[in-house]
């Protein structure tokens, strides 16, 4: 067994694991401490990261009061005393090297008390933990809202926390997404393309919709987007027009970096995705100054090796920072900056099928061998850095300020399978020469809080913008295009590996293929009416401009350009009957860029005009003992588009989603935590222009997902769990006319993780071995399901 080289990103690691950690001393020991006179919340800081403990507090509760600091010998509970005196607040100890802040009283004899406070309890177990079962009670960004609380939002939501992401194993968002009820894997990272799923019935190989920290981005640059530097991953189903800016209306996926931490955190794993794909991640974090007003975050990644598949090798480099400038109690401002490599070889095969009739079962196909050669490749290079602010202006108004830019290249070369007749295939070449795209994005929102008579408002205005340009080359692709590399058609049986042919593409001149600018003026206003009632009322101004110029695939360059805006609302009612349940109802309407025929396509590059969505759902969270529990009921209106039989990428009618999503997540019991739920979609197509279509099923949407995802720890061993899961996909139809089906399947995973304490720091061993029974299924009509795949990691914390 072979290490990968460890370039840039291991000697960014070895220098951070050269930097002795702060030592850990008992709490009660009396230390010297120096913390200077500052405001609270500064001074609270700067003796947390001395001490090496983590204070909490709620940000509002040490709101405009300052620190005498202190200098001297002090255990922590005397030097916390000392740093809160005269404030009308006292810690409380609620966890080993946890403290809370709190409100305390005085009684008649001036003897201050501490409120009685609850520790028992899930809300104890930080947000997102192993302990609270991944439930996350909080949502960092909700678009243009801004962070909320997960059971107040009238969408449906879900949450993978730091600690699920890294039981889960996850090296990809395929590991993230496939625990996901609501979404059904479209293609895998291994194909070489973003992120795809289909959510609510829509879906392509670009159509998760992407946010960093509530920036949006378009969809491809999210092959620019590592789990390892990933905080949460929070994903709402549905339309998303008055949150986040024009987008498709399946779903979108917020990526949340992690941010610095204020005391010092280092982690190193060393783990295996599969196969002989071996990583090493180092995770480092702390305060840069004794007055906690700086802090950073470091993550360093290098990943090499052949995967689970036969001759398929992946390899990833990733050097990401994050710093944090506390400049007072109201304003703070964030940094961030990374630099990230992918490159697959052996791409995942991309089936296509001339005839339907022609498809042979999954289970007499090798799913574990290539049937295309290794030499087919994707590769990306993003380079990325942003800036945002939060500025707290008075008790009414604050700002939220954010703008980043970042530049990719993509590159890739795949060959078929291409089946024209039964049993046989060829293998056509597909090559492109990189694609060099710059992208920004920005927004800046105006909140306030204020009250109208019985009425409370939390009203935002602001505005959102994308701003993307790509440019290509004349020779963006060989003359050999098309031509199949292993000449005549061969049977399925074989797997022949040949020559990578000599083409040469990607040194002619380069122009502007595609430019998209997309703006957003909007005001929200959430309403409180009472405890029970409150409403969310929004509007938005979106305008988007486009430009595609196909000067490849046409014999004289074919120009498109759109300029289309519109207004659009969103409402919301929400009812709590009790505090426990929450119930809503929503209408959101969306503008979104119409979709760019890809290349496998006839009209490969035509882009179709901007389309407009619409959207209804009902629903209900409840938080009942520590589980949590959604529901939700939608009806999803839009133009249908969509590469046809013959090839051609069209706009044909529109598609009318209903369904159900259902979902549970939380600790059942003390031992059992369960992560699960369905969704049951009815998808039509409505006024096709092939009339015989009308009232079909779209193809490769499954009316059915069912997962379950499960961990039980052992009482009798602590440290030790159990880990396993199933996931059901239903029947999809694999053609408009929905004369052929792809039948449903069900995967099942098992593993276990294993914590030990070694002193003061912490090993962790996982494992997970993901389709246990090595199923042969149609992932849909172009892809195989993944082999039985190993997976698993040592993660020392110190």
């Amino acid at each position: 067994m072979t290490l990968p080289k460890l370039p840039l990103a291991a000697s960014l690691l070895a220098l951070a694991l050269a930097v002795p950690p702060l030592c850990a001393h008992a709490e009660e020991v009396a230390r010297p401490y120096s913390v200077q006179p500052a405001s609270l919340s500064q001074a609270l800081a700067g003796f947390s990261a001395q001490a090496g403990i983590t204070v909490q507090f709620v940000p509002g509760l040490v709101q405009g009061l300052s620190s005498p600091g202190l200098d001297g010998d002090y255990n922590v509970e005397q030097g916390l005393a000392a740093l809160l005196a005269g404030s009308g607040l006292g810690a409380v100890k609620i966890g080993d090297g946890v403290y809370g802040v709190v409100k305390v009283s005085a009684d008649a004899g001036g003897t201050m008390t501490l409120p009685d406070i609850d520790i028992t309890g899930r809300h104890a177990a930080a947000d997102g933990s192993e302990a609270a079962g991944y439930v996350s009670e909080n949502i960092s960004n909700v678009g243009a809202l801004g962070g909320m609380k997960l059971q107040d939002t009238p969408y449906s939501m879900s949450v993978t926390s730091q600690a699920l992401l890294k039981n889960l194993l996850a090296t990809s968002t395929d590991d993230v997404l496939k625990h996901n009820p609501f979404t059904q894997l479209y293609s895998p990272k291994s194909a070489g393309y973003a992120s795809a799923v289909t959510i609510r019935g829509f879906g392509s190989s670009a159509s998760l919709n992407i946010a960093n920290d509530g920036l949006r981005f378009s969809t491809l640059a999210d092959a620019g987007n590592f789990i390892e530097d990933t905080e949460q991953l929070e994903v709402i189903t549905g339309l998303t027009g008055f949150l986040y800016g024009p987008a498709s209306p399946g779903g979108l996926a917020n990526y949340v970096l992690k941010r610095p931490t204020y005391q010092r955190y280092n982690s190193v794993t060393l783990g295996n995705a599969g196969g002989d794909n071996y990583y090493l991640h180092g995770d480092f974090g702390g305060p840069i100054d004794s007055e906690g007003k700086f802090a950073y975050r470091l993550n360093v990644l290098t990943q090499d090796g052949e995967t689970a598949m036969d001759l398929q090798k992946r390899r990833r480099q990733m050097v990401s920072l994050a710093l944090d400038w506390n400049i007072s109690d109201d304003l703070q401002v964030q940094f961030d900056a990374s630099h990230k490599e992918s490159l697959t070889r052996g791409l995942t095969s991309y089936w296509f099928f001339a005839n339907e009739a022609y498809r042979p079962g999954a289970s007499s196909l090798d799913t574990d061998k290539l049937y295309s050669q290794k030499w087919a490749f994707s590769k990306n290079q993003t380079d990325k850095a942003g800036v945002r602010v939060k500025w707290r202006l008075n008790d009414t108004f604050s700002l939220r300020s954010a703008f980043a830019a970042q530049q990719y290249t993509q590159e890739y070369t795949y060959t078929g399978p291409q089946v024209d007749a039964p049993g046989r295939y060829t293998q056509p070449l597909y090559a492109f020469a990189p694609i060099e795209t710059q992208e920004y994005s920005g927004y800046l929102f105006l909140d306030s809080q204020f009250a109208t008579g019985p009425l409370s408002h939390k009203m935002t205005l602001g505005y959102q913008g994308n701003s993307a340009r790509s440019l290509m080359y004349e020779d963006h692709i060989p003359s050999q295009q098309y031509s199949s590399v292993t000449g005549p058609a061969i049977s399925l049986d074989q797997q022949p590996q040949v020559g990578k042919p000599g083409y040469s593409i990607g040194h002619g001149a380069q122009h502007i293929s595609s430019t998209s600018d997309t703006h957003n003026l909007l005001i929200g206003d959430i309403i409180t009416f009472n405890e029970q009632w409150s409403t969310i009322l929004g509007v938005t101004r979106t305008q988007i401009t486009s430009y595609n110029n196909d000067f490849i695939y046409s014999a004289t360059p074919r120009k498109t350009e759109y300029d289309k805006s519109t207004t659009s609302p969103s409402v919301s009612l929400i009812y709590k009957p009790v505090p426990w349940l929450t119930t809503y109802a929503t209408y959101i309407e969306g503008l979104q860029s119409g979709g760019i025929a890809p290349s496998r396509a006839v009209n490969a590059g035509s882009a179709l005009a901007p389309q407009i969505s619409e959207q209804y759902e009902i629903g209900a969270k409840a938080t009942l003992g520590d589980t949590l529990f959604t529901l939700a009921l939608f009806n999803i209106d839009k133009p249908n588009a969509y590469t046809s039989s013959a090839r051609v990428y069209v706009q044909d009618g529109r598609q009318e989603n209903n369904g159900l999503e259902f979902s549970v997540t939380g600790k059942v019991t003390p031992q059992l935590t369960l992560i699960s739920g369905f969704t049951l979609l009815d998808p039509k197509v409505k006024k096709a222009a092939t009339v015989a279509n009308d009232g079909n099923s779209p193809i490769n949407v499954a009316k059915q997902l069912a997962k379950v995802y499960a961990e039980y720890d052992v009482a009798s061993a602590p440290g030790f769990a159990i880990t396993g899961g199933a996931f059901y996909t239903g029947k999809q139809y694999a053609d408009e006319a929905n004369n052929y089906t792809l039948p449903s399947f069900t995967t099942f995973d098992a593993g276990a993780r294993y914590r030990l304490p070694l002193g003061t720091s912490d090993l962790t061993l996982r494992m997970n071995v993901s389709n246990l029974t090595d199923k042969k299924y149609w992932l849909n009509s172009s892809y195989l399901g993944d082999p039985r795949t190993v997976a698993f990691s040592a993660q020392l914390e110190f």
